[in-house]
């Protein structure tokens, strides 16, 4: 049985949401006082701060769909050269490998939703 984050559309699709998610959580919060975060500190750095908000889901995508496909690859090498013994446990690697990818992959999704609630600098906290 392959993963489902096995495939790049999954992943994809996983990342996009999270998006979504964090731009609803910071504009239900902030208001359109959300879109002012694009242009702080100095409006100079306008298209690097929307840069920054595609290349999010992108590497979200990218990490976890590549070290997934890693595990699982490893995996079909072993059980193609050692069919008996040694893929066993380096399929129990695979699934803690992929319980850190999850952990990692959820960690970075609330980080990015606490920051779009939160804001970028500290001065709004006092």
């Amino acid at each position: 049985m392959a993963a489902p984050t096995n495939d790049i559309n999954t992943t994809v699709a996983l990342a996009l949401l999270t998006s979504l998610a964090y731009f609803y959580a910071g504009f239900s919060n902030r208001g359109l006082s959300y879109f002012a975060k694009y242009i702080e500190p100095t409006p100079i750095l306008l298209p690097i701060n929307i840069l920054e908000d595609f290349t999010k889901p992108l590497s979200l995508s990218f990490r976890l769909f590549g070290n997934i496909l890693a595990d699982e690859l490893v995996v079909a090498v072993l059980v193609l050269l050692v069919p008996l013994f040694v893929p066993l446990p380096v399929m129990i690697l695979g699934l803690f490998t992929s319980a850190i990818q999850a952990l990692i992959f959820a960690t970075l999704a609330a980080a990015y939703i606490g920051e779009a609630i939160e804001g970028h600098g500290a001065e709004e906290h006092e």
